[in-house]
């Protein structure tokens, strides 16, 4: 049977999730998950709903999926033991760093990869096995063939059955924190993908807002995949959506059943203003209006669902000893799971109001209504002509349940290891290096090349259709690696991309630079050394070494990350930042050119201009799919002393949709303090940080 998750962003969330059919949920408290705006869980709140739910069979997960900073990972250590003790089930992790530093401090702790580490492809599912994750979520916008790909793979996976889908691959999006918001990794999304944009010269009201994505309909084929888990997402939506799809995908587990199209339009309308999109058929969002009065009859109907009642209820077998008024009568409890209890009730009473027959105490002890068990069986060993007072034997009963109920909510002892020490910090260069990286074959240049750049980024199709291109920046000694799509899904795409490595390394590029983990073990399948790329959201130095262990031989740090928390950062391999040129602000699953033109032209670089002037290049990504990057570029080459001191071992340039001309001139600002300046700078996060 595949396991139901779902989300619980309060108190009163864990209820309804559990009384309509949950069989574990997912929460968090503090403030490292992705979803701060939920309400979220203090300590006292947090221990009482893990109680809540181990007494009624429930599992809990503790959410602390995001990137996690180094100053911050003392305090995330500690967050994750004390959930430990308070009996969570299993951590789900984003931060390299954090995993490793779990995996040595709670070695016992079952760990779940989160949908954003982006794990698209069998050998990504490998490598996330490899490392020691239990089980992997798989990004929400995953087709079902590639999700039926994925479950064969020997670990866990689960699948998003219902959830707002973001425009952006999984774990690809800066576009709120680089325009000076809050990090949509860090749970502070401001969520401009749901704003306004003109593209392609006409007028599209929402060109990155899609609906959102259900599968509860395909619950069955998931089962057959082999699945292991059913995720209803969404922790920022009301209770009342908590209990309503929960219910519905319970219902779809057991009966098999499609959800009925009036209650799937029913939820649509209140709970869905984004509307509802199938696999990867996406389509405009398009805000439904509800009368209110019928939304809260309707919400109203779901909280009754839940609120003061006992839907969800362990099964238990009682015994019942009475053979002789000398002695107490002897009650006995235990559950399927094997927790028993044994206690001492009330002396028969010759003049009590309840006589001790089969009957009678069949009678009593099956009155557990209110209680999270149901009374499945009585055995009775019974002396004759016995009576007793039948408060004091419901008494007895209250006392023997509750006593079942601190078995089931004992946590179970588990080891604690030490927290493993900080890594050293590695010895850079007085000045770092400086990189450029390119995206199209008009910027490789036998003029950039003289600029003698340490090392090349160039994008693995523009290496494999060009290589001739590289031949002036070979003869300056220019290292040259393969830049890997952010993104890769399906036989197809990853066959392709095997292919180009192969003919790449062939023409003798050894390096191959890569922001997800899938894709590293390829490329190093196919012989290549492996640099880290800026989706690894790298944020603290045991990221590094985990990096370093997994065999890349150095990394970018997250852009999200100030030249303060730089500086301070101990660096075990050689890191690096980009400080010059426009972000991707986001990898989209699909062609958004495409959709607004309505014909395939993503060739032709494109431009989406928001409604307070600024304007988001769109050009073509691997496997269909658009980057859109930042409407302004990051400019620190005034900034010379302060990210020299930051103890890089390299800084990069990263051209995007400059001509070759600007390249050269952008270059040479930095290397000889030419006076050009681009228009549209931006210093990004590196002088405030992001929370």
């Amino acid at each position: 049977m595949i396991e139901l998750l779902s989300p619980a962003p309060s108190p009163e969330a864990v209820t309804a999730a559990v009384q309509n059919g949950a069989d574990a949920v997912y929460l968090s408290f503090d403030d490292l998950n992705d979803c701060r705006s939920a309400v979220n869980f203090s300590d006292d709140a947090f221990e009482a709903a893990v109680r809540y739910c181990r007494v009624r069979d429930c599992r809990v997960y503790l959410a602390m999926n995001v990137p996690i900073r180094s100053d911050e990972m003392q305090k995330a250590g500690g967050l994750a033991l004390r959930a430990q003790r308070a009996g969570v089930d299993a951590i789900i992790v984003r931060d390299l760093g954090l995993f490793a530093v779990l995996r040595r401090l709670l070695p016992e702790m079952p760990l779940f990869a989160d949908h954003r580490m982006g794990f698209y492809t069998p050998e990504s599912a490998k490598a996330a096995a490899a490392l020691g994750f239990r089980r992997i979520f798989l990004p929400p916008e995953m087709p079902l063939a590639e999700i039926r790909r994925m479950a064969a793979e020997e670990i866990e996976t689960a699948v998003f059955v219902q959830s707002s889908l973001c425009p952006a691959a999984a774990g690809t999006c800066r576009m709120s924190s680089m325009a000076g918001h809050g990090s949509a990794d860090r749970g502070q999304c401001a969520e401009l993908c749901r704003e306004t944009y003109t593209l392609g010269g006409r007028w599209d009201t929402t060109p990155l807002s899609w609906k959102d994505r259900t599968l509860l309909g395909d619950i069955p084929a998931l089962k057959e995949a082999g699945v292991t888990c059913a995720v209803i997402g969404s922790r920022e939506r009301r209770v009342e959506y908590v209990a309503a799809y929960t219910a519905e995908a319970r219902n779809a587990l057991e009966d098999g059943q499609k959800p009925a199209d009036a209650d799937r339009d029913t939820m649509e309308r209140v709970f869905a203003p984004y509307g509802v999109a199938k696999r990867r058929v996406y389509e405009r969002a398009e805000p439904h209006e509800e009368e209110p009065r019928a939304v809260e009859r309707y919400c109203a109907a779901l909280r009754r669902s839940y609120s003061d009642t006992e839907i969800r209820r362990v099964g238990v077998r009682f015994a019942v000893v009475a053979q002789s008024g000398e002695n107490p009568i002897t009650l006995g409890a235990q559950d399927y799971d094997g927790h028993q209890t044994v206690l001492r009730g009330p002396y028969p009473d010759p003049v009590g109001d309840t006589e001790l027959t089969e009957e009678s105490l069949k009678e009593i002890m099956y009155r557990t209504a209110g209680t999270p068990f149901r009374c499945e069986e009585v055995e009775t060993a019974l002396g004759e002509g016995l009576r007793v007072s039948g408060i004091e034997l419901d008494e007895a009963r209250r006392r023997l349940l509750y006593a079942l109920s601190e078995q089931r909510a004992a946590v179970p002892a588990r080891e604690e290891g030490l927290f493993p020490a900080e890594p050293f910090r590695s010895v850079p260069a007085v000045v770092p290096a400086i990189n450029f990286s390119v995206q199209n074959a008009e910027q490789l240049t036998p003029e950039l090349a003289a600029l003698r750049p340490a090392a090349l980024y160039v994008p693995l199709e523009v290496l494999w259709r060009h290589g001739e291109k590289l031949r002036p920046f070979l003869d300056e000694g220019c290292a040259v690696a393969a830049a890997l799509p952010a993104v890769a899904c399906g036989e197809e795409e990853c066959g392709d991309l095997r292919r180009m490595l192969a003919e790449v390394r062939e023409s003798g590029v050894a390096e191959a630079l890569t922001g997800n983990l899938g894709l590293a073990l390829i490329a190093s399948q196919e012989g290549y050394e492996l640099r880290g790329d800026l989706d690894l959201a790298v944020m603290n130095s045991y990221a590094l070494r985990a990096l370093g262990t997994a065999g890349f031989i150095s990394a970018a740090l997250s852009p999200e990350l100030s030249l303060a928390q730089i500086a301070a950062m101990n660096k075990p391999i050689p890191a690096e930042a980009v400080i010059y040129g426009r972000l991707p602000a986001m990898i989209s699953e699909t062609c958004i050119i495409k959709e607004s033109a309505g014909r395939c032209s993503c060739t032709t670089p494109a431009q989406m201009a928001d409604t307070h002037g600024g304007v988001w290049p769109v050009t073509k990504d691997f496997g269909c799919r658009n980057t859109v990057w930042m409407a302004k570029k990051l400019w620190l080459e005034d900034l010379t002393d302060e990210w020299i001191r930051c103890g890089l071992w390299a800084v990069r340039l990263n051209f995007s949709t400059e001509s070759p001309r600007e390249c050269v001139d952008v270059a040479e600002a930095y290397i000889h303090g030419a006076a050009y300046r681009p228009n549209g700078m931006t210093r990004g996060a590196y002088l405030r940080g992001v929370e």
